[in-house]
């Protein structure tokens, strides 16, 4: 096959209008341009070749999208998405013949109107991977088709919102397109990346790609979520979760009018022209005062939580296997901004919290919607999580598995100790962010109302949540947050204070938990708990509470890092004195009660008489 073919089918087609017998020539030169690298640099030489494809291009832009043209559409498409691929003077060419304008717009045309047209969706398809192909290594044409998609689209008949127009068909390969081709655009650039956090467009993406992410999180498919997670990293590594997080504050923006021109049969039986516009909203979302947290801003920190709980297990994971790493070779999962703001909002989401707390004693108790307790209890929940692992640096030896023989020469493992190691200079600059943002502080005041709100569960067996039945199962605390605080997004009944409090299980474990990390041989986080009066609140926790797993045990560490080398600190708890031996139900159970001993004041287990 010749490039003379293809010079004469397209000059035909720019002058017929219509495909007739150059399909099959089309697809022949499709497939031929997929295989063959020499073809597809042939091309660089045909300008001719990149001008006939715009005339035929322009053609549908100008009359509008016919469904009789969608099949030469498609291999034209792919035309042009094989012949730039990995050719720097094409996808100059083809720039240059104003290719990537064209077909923008065309895809914008049937991503309105596909109606799960088979050939439509593989019109869409080719088309955005023509125009990740066309961008794919070639920074001028990145730069040109990112700001057409975000900042300003070719033609006020073209979609502004494209992108996220893409992202919300439910086509896994025309999602997993465009979120590559939005990578490929961000990718080490930190100009094309911020467009997406100042730009109304941009903002619109992201809290689709966000949804998005959450809807796919658990299909079978997964690999366009894990695409959508991969960009997100990016950016949080380029020092943009600030932008990321204020561009998802759930208020709606307006990005004007578009049109749309329709062409053919069983379209829009009103005429060609129909009026795509984007209302504004009528009143400000109450999410934009910073007060409350949307649905995008809880799954951006469910994939930060997932991010630096993959980064925290890494170094300690090869260090288990004995893999000598320094400390240069290690760093922090985020940066220190990232940290520090991270730390503001939990100060935002705990102030919030604690007013939630108060209310569930007053009158109207189902003041707060389900939605709002589910991302306050989700958010809130998750930065613990978050800062549970920023907060923990394994400073001790590290056990090291060897291999020995037996005297049977049977191969068996032993445990061998390997040397201390050292806490690196970004974790104390990263625990300084944290204990200087009040992280203590406001934990410490959030757990104080949580103890006084939060009704103690001592017996789940036989007192389950509304609306579960069976023994709720304890959440691990070391399992990825990704899935945090499942048992707060299920439950809906918020028309009982026991209801609002079921979103809030494992909320006193999970701030003791952090807590006592922050302590652990910290003077400085030691001696702020004496100064908020923490340190009773943090000793009552040493007990058990079925709401929150694990709390007992985590409350004996945490006070045994607050009290450690602290004669402040220690004489306090010295001084306080029992006032009443208060019953379990399990003691109950084991026939067994308190009581406090005359002389010694202290309390003391005795067998049950009755």
């Amino acid at each position: 096959m010749s490039s003379d073919l293809l010079v004469n089918t397209l000059q035909s087609l720019t002058k017929a209008g219509t495909a007739g017998t150059s399909q099959d020539h089309l697809e022949a030169i499709a497939k031929k341009l997929q295989v063959d690298a020499a073809f597809r640099v042939e091309l660089s030489h045909l300008t001719g070749v990149w001008n006939d494809i715009a005339v035929i291009l322009g053609r549908v832009v100008q009359d509008g999208l016919s469904p009789t043209e969608a099949d030469q559409l498609v291999l034209i498409f792919r035309i042009v998405r094989n012949g730039v691929a990995g050719v720097v003077e094409n996808q100059d060419l083809a720039r240059d013949a104003n290719i990537p304008n064209l077909i923008q717009e065309i895809v914008s045309y049937a991503a309105h109107t596909h109606y799960g047209n088979t050939t439509y969706i593989l019109m869409l398809r080719a088309g955005v991977q023509a125009l990740s192909n066309l961008l794919t290594g070639n920074n001028l044409s990145k730069d040109h088709i990112w700001k057409s998609l975000i900042v300003q689209a070719p033609s006020r008949n073209c979609d502004q919102n494209l992108l996220s127009t893409l992202a919300a068909i439910e086509d896994e390969t025309i999602v997993l397109s465009t979120v590559m081709l939005c990578y490929n655009c961000i990718f080490e650039s930190n100009e094309r990346s911020s467009l997406l956090t100042t730009t109304p467009a941009g903002r619109k993406l992201l809290a689709q790609l966000a949804n998005e992410s959450h809807a796919s999180s658990n299909k079978e498919e997964r690999k366009s979520f894990e695409m959508i997670y991969t960009l997100f990293r990016h950016l949080i590594d380029m020092d943009l979760f600030k932008e990321l997080f204020g561009a998802m504050n759930g208020g709606q923006e307006s990005t004007g009018a578009y049109e749309i021109l329709y062409h053919g049969e069983n379209f829009h039986p009103e005429g060609e022209k129909a009026s795509k516009v984007e209302s504004a909203p009528d009143q400000k979302d109450r999410r934009q005062d910073g007060s409350h947290l949307s649905a995008e801003q809880v799954i951006l920190l469910k994939m930060i939580d997932s991010l630096i709980y993959t980064r925290h297990q890494q170094p300690q994971q090869r260090q288990g296997h004995g893999i000598e790493e320094s400390s240069s070779e290690t760093g922090s999962p985020v940066s220190k901004d990232t940290v520090a703001f991270l730390t503001r909002i939990f100060a935002m989401v705990s102030a919030s919290t604690i007013e939630v707390f108060k209310s569930l004693d007053q009158p109207g108790v189902g003041q707060h919607g389900v939605e709002d307790l589910a991302n306050l209890s989700s958010g809130v929940m998750l930065l613990l999580g978050c800062f549970a692992h920023l907060s923990l640096y394994e400073d001790g030896h590290v056990s090291n598995a060897q291999i020995s023989l037996n005297q049977n020469g049977v191969k068996g493992e032993i445990e061998g100790q390997g040397k201390r190691l050292p806490v690196p200079e970004w974790f104390k600059v990263q625990h300084a962010t944290m204990v200087h943002g009040e992280i203590v502080e406001n934990a410490i005041e959030l757990l104080r109302q949580a103890d006084t709100s939060l009704a103690r569960v001592n017996k789940p067996a036989t007192s389950n949540p509304p609306g579960q039945t069976g023994s709720p199962a304890a959440p691990s605390t070391a399992t990825r947050s990704m899935s945090a605080n499942m048992e707060s997004t299920l439950l809906s009944n918020t028309s009982t204070a026991q209801g609002q409090q079921s979103f809030f299980v494992g909320l006193k474990r999970d701030i003791v938990r952090l807590v006592g990390n922050l302590a652990y041989h910290s003077r400085d986080v030691q001696d702020r708990i004496r100064s908020c009066n923490g340190l009773v609140v943090m000793l009552s926790q040493c007990n058990i509470d079925d709401a929150n797993p694990f709390l007992r045990e985590y409350g004996i560490l945490a006070m045994r890092n607050i009290l450690e080398e602290n004669a402040e600190n220690q004489a306090i708890i010295a001084e306080l004195q029992p006032i009443e031996a208060v019953d379990h139900p399990v003691l109950q159970e084991a026939r067994l009660q308190a009581q406090l001993d005359v002389q010694t004041g202290r309390p003391v287990l005795t067998q049950r008489k009755d």
